[in-house]
This record gives C-alpha cells, sequence and structure tokens, in this order.
C-alpha cells in the first residue's frame, strides 16, 4: 500500500511539474506573439530569444548543464558538451558523455563552426563572448548558476521548456524529490538532539561557508555545517584553531586532488589523524573521515542529491546501512 500510495505521489509531481514548465513556455510565447512553431524565452539577464522550433544541435557551456542536458534531450539533439563532462573526478555522466563526441570551450569562433540552433551559457561565462554569439545570430540562453537545491531544481524546470521538453524536465524533478523525500524519512527516524557537525576538506583545506551550496546540501541531509557554524562565509576556509572550536563529527575527505599538485589522498588523511593540533575534534577521536565524491559534492545539477545522500550516510550510517 506505501509503495502505491509512493507511486501515485511521484506520478501528481509529475503532471504537476509538466503543466508548470509547458504554462510557463506557453505564456511566454503568447506574450512574443509568434505562431504555434515557435517560441518565445526571456532568460537570466531578461534577454528575449525566439525559437522557431525545439532546438537540435545544442551546445552547453557548463558541466551543470552538461549533466541536465543529456537526461532531458537524446544524444542527437546535443552538438557538443564541456570537456568537463570526461572528467570523472567532477563529473556524473561521463558514461552517457561517450555519446556526444564533440567538446566546447567559452571560445567564440569554435562554438560558431558547431553551427549550434541553441547555446545554454551559466551567468558566469564572459559578457564578451555572450555577445559575439548573438551578433552572429545564434541563439543564446543565459541562465542563473544555481546556489541552492531549489535553484538547481528551478534551472531544470527552465531549460526543460527552453528545449521543448516539460515531460523530461518534470521526470527529472520528481526524482530528485523522490529521493530527498526517502532521505528526509531516513533522518526523520533519529531522536531529538544535537545535529552531527561536518565539514569538507579539499586538499588546500576545509571550505564551503555560509549560504555556499554545501551549505545547502548539510541542511537537506539534516546535519550541521561546521564552516558556516564558525562563520565562514561562501568562499573562504577554516583556520586549524577554529575546525577544533566547532569540535566536528564527520570529515568528509575528497576522493583525488583537483587542486592540480596531484596529492595522494590515503597520505593526506594519514596526516589529518596524525595531526596534533586536531586530537580533541571528534572526528579524529573516532576516526570518522568518510571519503565523499567531488561530482557529488560540487555538481549543481539533479545528481546533487547523490550529495546529501553521502552526507546523511556519513552522518548517520545506522539509518543508512553504512
Amino acid at each position: 500500500m506505501i509503495v502505491r500510495i509512493v507511486r501515485i505521489v511521484r506520478m501528481v509531481i509529475v503532471i504537476c511539474m509538466a503543466l508548470w514548465i509547458s504554462g510557463c513556455t506557453t505564456n511566454q510565447t503568447a506574450q512574443m506573439g509568434k505562431g504555434a512553431a515557435s517560441y518565445g524565452l526571456a532568460d537570466n539577464k531578461g534577454q528575449i530569444m525566439v525559437l522557431k522550433d525545439k532546438p537540435q544541435r545544442i551546445v552547453s557551456l557548463g558541466i551543470a548543464m552538461d549533466e541536465i542536458l543529456v537526461d532531458l534531450v537524446p544524444a542527437q539533439r546535443i552538438a557538443a558538451l564541456t570537456y568537463l563532462a570526461d572528467d570523472g573526478k567532477i563529473s556524473n555522466i561521463t558514461a552517457q558523455a561517450k555519446k556526444i563526441p564533440r567538446r566546447a570551450t567559452a571560445d567564440a569562433e569554435a562554438i560558431i563552426k558547431l553551427q549550434p540552433d541553441l547555446v545554454l551559457v551559466p551567468d558566469w561565462q564572459p559578457v564578451e563572448l555572450i555577445q559575439i554569439l548573438r551578433d552572429t545570430g545564434i541563439p543564446v540562453y543565459l541562465y542563473k548558476a544555481p546556489k541552492t537545491v531549489r535553484e538547481i531544481r528551478d534551472v531544470i524546470a527552465e531549460i526543460a521548456g527552453v528545449v521543448g521538453e516539460a515531460q523530461a524536465g518534470a521526470q527529472i524533478i520528481a526524482e530528485m524529490e523522490t529521493k530527498l523525500a526517502a532521505i528526509r524519512a531516513k533522518v526523520s527516524q533519529i531522536p531529538g538532539g544535537r545535529q552531527p557537525v561536518v565539514v569538507r576538506f579539499s586538499t588546500m583545506g576545509v571550505t564551503g561557508g555560509k549560504d555556499s551550496l554545501f551549505d545547502d546540501i548539510c541542511r537537506h541531509a539534516g546535519v550541521q555545517n561546521g564552516a558556516a557554524l564558525a562563520g565562514l562565509p561562501t568562499n573562504g576556509q577554516l583556520s586549524k584553531e577554529q575546525i577544533v572550536k566547532v569540535n566536528p563529527d564527520v570529515f568528509l575527505i575528497p576522493v583525488a586532488d583537483r587542486s592540480g599538485r596531484n596529492a595522494d589522498m590515503r597520505q593526506f588523511k594519514a596526516d589529518l589523524l596524525a595531526d596534533q593540533a586536531l586530537q580533541a575534534v571528534t572526528a579524529i577521536q573516532q576516526r570518522r573521515l568518510v571519503t565523499v565524491p567531488d561530482a557529488y559534492m560540487y555538481c549543481s545539477s539533479q545528481y546533487i542529491v547523490n550529495g546529501v545522500y553521502a552526507i546523511a550516510a556519513a552522518a548517520y550510517p545506522q539509518y543508512f546501512g553504512q
């Protein structure tokens, strides 16, 4: 009975999201006064873009969009992804990316040669690049790079409308919501009391301060972000003194070194355990140093739910079969 109810709820979510996404696109089309075969949309900066039909040669200029796009449209409708799609240290779609041979960079001339009928650009890309592409007549859609789980959901819905795939977008969002609900259900079993404190290490130190994407992941996982507790801003690093003060219960350790120094991560973990300045920290005393892939921690696509799950499982192994 419970399984049936979950399926019904999921179906309702899919239908509602599909109607919402379609409605947004339809409203924008009506405002443009175009024919049924075309639709107009306003991007993150209010720039109006008109597409005559569903785009068939889409170029992505962001790894998060790579991950969203391969689940939204068939591979044959994607002209190019970014080179990061092939990097297993940061990409969740290395297998899917093999079906799409071309890679794009922030090089206007190279992008033009791909003859795209739509370029999806995150708002951190150079303004000059966007203008050059638009000057050639290429439809460019600028989207806000998401910084929360909610914003990720909104971007998926937004782009689903842009590429004319409301149903696929609704399905992706419904799957995200189902997984997040399952995590909440497990976390809700935990007796009242202090939520565990976690910090995320890179080889450069503890990052992921207040109002960062990592901070939002922690909220969904039912844990406290030690960096935010210490007052660390979105961009910054905790000192060892601050780490000791917040006394984390769990250290999250990356799988690989992304700094370019190719540090030995087993040695990195061993050095943390042996660090005399950290011996009073609960995570060190209980040896709770958990390895989590960077592809889960740093992505801003639907795969963020894997990061939420990984952190919840690290903090509450008794409820997640660890």
